[in-house]
């Protein structure tokens, strides 16, 4: 009897004592869920340079102006042009929301050339046009919600153009003229900022470098005009100066 009253006094005893402590136990404490990571706010605003180059292919169009001056004599000739160049890039971006205004100038060593087909018939003389260099200074009109920009450009282009005729049997009466054209070119590209401070580019551009000349004697009309256009594909790279890390986040 005493054994088990005993007993029924300890198990009573344990049960009032489990309640305590776990009371006595410390709180477990608070952990704030992780932050998730802001997605950057991009700016396109601010000075930039770089460094480009790709190709480009033309149509080099001349035309004799006096009266042909033997049979077989082809007084205008078509012929295309080809080639590469590298240069560098400057300009200026302003972004209010996702337009993008801009202002860029460029400048490329180059090697774009052609030859025309034979004008005078039995002999082998031919025309030959070479852009030796190139550039232009343009206004750029884009649109960006992110690290994409998209735009349009359009402005005044300049080439050092060399024009020549080449008679092939008397090669010291070649005739040459090296011109520096001012003309007009029309673009459209995409960028993409692909690291703070970088962006990649891939642009588009239609040159017209106007109408240039070799005057052959004093005889006004003794004299070929050319007229020169080229389609070129550029790719580079650009550093941002006035823009690092993202200027805002959102949450």
């Amino acid at each position: 009897m005493n054994k088990t009253l005993l007993v029924a006094l300890g198990t009573v005893a344990l049960g009032l004592a489990a309640p305590a402590n776990a009371a006595d136990m410390a709180a477990r404490p608070y952990t704030k869920a992780p932050m998730v990571a802001p997605s950057p706010i991009y700016n396109w605003t601010g000075f930039y340079a770089g460094v480009q180059g790709g190709g480009g292919w033309g149509r080099s169009d001349e035309t004799f102006l006096l009266a042909p001056n033997a049979p077989g004599f082809a007084a205008t000739q078509k012929y295309d042009t080809s080639g590469g160049f590298v240069g560098g890039v400057f300009g200026y971006n302003w972004q209010q929301g996702p337009v993008v205004f801009g202002i860029e100038g460029d400048y490329h060593w180059a090697d774009i050339s052609g030859r025309s087909a034979e004008i005078n018939a039995g002999f082998g003389d031919t025309y030959y046009t070479k852009i030796r260099s190139f550039g232009d200074i343009k206004g750029r009109l884009g649109y960006s919600t992110g690290p994409a920009l998209w735009f349009v450009s359009g402005g005044a282009a300049v080439g050092d153009i060399q024009h020549r005729y080449d008679p092939a049997l008397f090669p010291s009466a070649t005739f040459v003229q090296n011109d520096w054209r001012w003309g007009w070119t029309v673009g459209a590209g995409a960028e993409y900022m692909f690291a703070p401070n970088w962006s990649a580019k891939v642009e588009y551009n239609y040159i017209d470098f106007g109408k240039s000349s070799i005057q052959y004697s004093a005889v006004p009309a003794n004299r070929s005009e050319w007229t020169d256009t080229v389609h070129t594909i550029k790719a580079g790279v650009n550093y941002h100066f006035n823009w690092g890390a993202p200027v805002a986040a959102r949450y």
